[in-house]
């Protein structure tokens, strides 16, 4: 069964070997070793870190990948270097206080993306998503909080509001694909031009 277009699960997954501080500390502690996508209005909007650095992460993406196969019925798989692949589809986003994230999608290709949230300060935004209709756009939100899990069809745009805390809104993100994985995906490098007004 093919995922309903535009329905998003929600999770509070047990993960008893992830500490959402220590992903946290590992981040800014190996800072030397983080890499940026792009920058749009003035905020890098992708850190990616190597799994080396940040080992916890293969809990998320077994949850992820496990309860992506429950709504797909397909085998899925988040592609990381430490599988041999040439490029990791996963990253961090950091939102400082007055930061926001613009609207957009994910690649064509992924099946599913998702959102895991290391730490979502009191007033620092919620998620939206929007979908087109034909007088504009239908708009919602779903709740930002530490420790949930949020799968997602790729192609539906999302963005999160300003970030009107005083500390930084930082989660995991990451995309999903269905196996056999086509090797000749273009993975490399974050699109700006998904990045809608």
């Amino acid at each position: 069964m093919a995922l309903k277009k535009y329905k998003i699960k929600e999770y509070f997954p047990v993960l008893d070997d992830v500490c959402s501080s220590d992903i946290i500390d590992s981040i800014y502690r190996n800072k030397d070793h983080v890499k940026y996508s792009h920058n749009i209005k003035g905020r890098w909007e992708n850190y990616y870190l190597g799994l080396e650095f940040v080992p916890g992460l293969k809990h998320i993406f077994n949850f992820a990948c496990k309860a992506a196969r429950d709504i797909t019925e397909r085998s899925v798989i988040v592609p990381y270097k430490g599988l041999g692949f040439p490029f990791d589809e996963y990253w961090f986003n950091i939102a400082k206080p007055g930061e926001s994230t613009g609207w957009h999608d994910h690649k064509d290709n992924a099946i599913l993306s998702g959102v895991y949230y290391l730490s979502v300060p009191s007033n620092s935004g919620h998620i939206k998503f929007r979908k087109k209709e034909k007088d504009g756009f239908q708009e919602w939100s779903v709740t930002s909080q530490e420790g949930k899990m949020i799968l997602f069809d790729s192609k539906i745009e999302h963005a999160v509001p300003i970030n009107k805390s005083d500390k930084n809104r930082i989660s995991l993100a990451f995309n999903l694909y269905s196996l056999p994985l086509n090797m000749s995906m273009d993975a490399n490098n974050y699109s700006s031009n998904k990045f809608y007004s």
